[in-house]
């Protein structure tokens, strides 16, 4: 089968063919024109059950488009209807899909209240469960669940973000309630799990340089991800930073960079310096920000793409640890220990200077760098306990000083 009707196309898994998937637009609330619907089908899937899938789908779409006659989303009112107004607004940005699950948690707290009358303390009660009470998302079984537990302050702080930036759109001229609550802060310790250049340098030897032809093309050279992972371990700068690189921010000839602030807002809700100084940049950084602007890999991308690339570069240097006999690389390692966290530490292992850590990752505070000093200490702990260790078995044994002869003193003496 060459040709496929309209709606209809193959999957792949790099070279292999996989399946189908069938795509179908429907009327749905809240879109005025429509949305796309889409499923995918196994190899074994024939076209006529394909269609029939796509003609039940739309049939059971106008079914309960004519059944509920919702309002028109211009003409509704309350928080939900300018959420969906907000998000119809910023459908553009990068992070799309993280936004729109964070304002419906908001409209499934507010519903058709109207947006002006939330006051500041219910955000804050809000927060203060989330903090403390969850609930979080874990998966159990390979199934997706929620359960009472609490989420971290980092996730907290981006659904205040987006609540702050739909007042910040909506309504620019009435005051912002976010801003009136104070962000939380986490009270765990911080843990950097950096590793090394070597390993980073392995993982990287397991991603491919090349990109998958995309709907029936022709591979081509060069790999965004493999480009970008290499970018984030040599230079520090976060999967955002890099997304917003220009040529224009590197000095080629004294190699340093200047890190891209927020195209829009505030970069935090908290107090930070908003004139970003020069980082340094190691020599061997230069060629790979050079082949990472050749590629036009400085777009906004998202972080569990590069994420889900890292982990099958993980696996497939694990097997060939396993052949060899070598302890496996932890699969558990997020992004940003293998590439923000590990130059952290590898700075201060070269330096023994929590400036230079602070100085190469443009921390606003030296506390921040504390963490890599810990991990590069924590490291060297086994080495020196090692080295220590084999000092003590190689030294011939030293036997104790022979106590002093008692003096003799004559009779009659003094």
């Amino acid at each position: 089968m060459t040709e496929l009707p309209t709606g209809i196309e193959k999957t792949f898994r790099g070279d292999e063919w996989t399946g189908y998937r069938a795509f179908v637009w429907i009327p749905a609330p809240g879109y005025p024109k429509g949305r796309n619907a889409s499923k995918r089908f196994p190899r074994s899937a024939t076209i006529g059950e394909i269609n029939r899938w796509r003609e039940d789908t739309l049939v059971d779409a106008r079914r309960r488009v004519a059944s509920s006659q919702p309002a028109p989303v211009a003409d509704a009112e309350g928080f939900t209807a300018d959420a969906d107004r907000y998000l119809e607004a910023r459908r553009a940005m990068a992070q799309f899909n993280e936004r729109k699950r964070h304002m419906e948690l908001w409209a499934t707290l507010f519903g058709d209240r109207p947006a002006l009358g939330i006051k500041s303390f219910e955000i804050a009660a809000q927060r203060d469960a989330w903090i403390t009470k969850g609930p979080k998302w874990v998966f159990v079984n390979k199934q997706r669940v929620l359960k009472p537990l609490p989420l971290s302050a980092s996730e907290v702080c981006l659904r205040l973000r987006a609540l702050e930036n739909f007042y910040t759109v909506m309504y620019p001229r009435e005051p912002n309630p976010v801003r009136e609550v104070a962000e939380p802060v986490d009270l765990r310790p911080s843990v950097a799990r950096g590793q090394t250049f070597a390993i980073a340098r392995e993982i990287l030897s397991f991603m491919p340089n090349i990109t998958a032809a995309i709907k029936g093309g022709s591979p081509e050279e060069g790999s965004l991800s493999r480009v970008r992972f290499e970018a984030m371990f040599l230079t520090g700068l976060t999967h955002r930073q890099i997304g917003r690189l220009q040529p224009s921010d590197v000095n080629w000839d004294a190699p340093s960079v200047v890190a891209p602030l927020r195209a829009k807002g505030r970069m935090s809700r908290r107090s930070r310096p908003r004139a970003p100084k020069p980082r340094p940049l190691m020599p061997a950084a230069v060629p790979v920000l050079r082949e990472l602007f050749r590629l036009g890999a400085n777009q906004p991308f998202s972080r569990s793409s590069l994420y889900r690339s890292i982990k099958r570069a993980i696996r497939a240097a694990n097997v060939t640890r396993a052949a060899d006999g070598r302890d496996p690389i932890d699969p558990t390692l997020r992004p940003y220990d293998l590439t923000r966290h590990t130059i952290g530490t590898e700075v201060y292992r070269a330096s023994q200077d929590r400036s230079m850590v602070q100085t190469f990752l443009g921390h606003s505070d030296i506390k921040m760098s504390a963490v890599y000093a810990e991990a590069a200490i924590r490291d060297h702990v086994a080495e020196v306990a090692l080295a220590v260790n084999a000092r003590a078995v190689v030294s011939p044994p030293v036997s104790p000083p022979a106590p002093p002869r008692p003096r003799l003193v004559k009779k009659g003496s003094r």
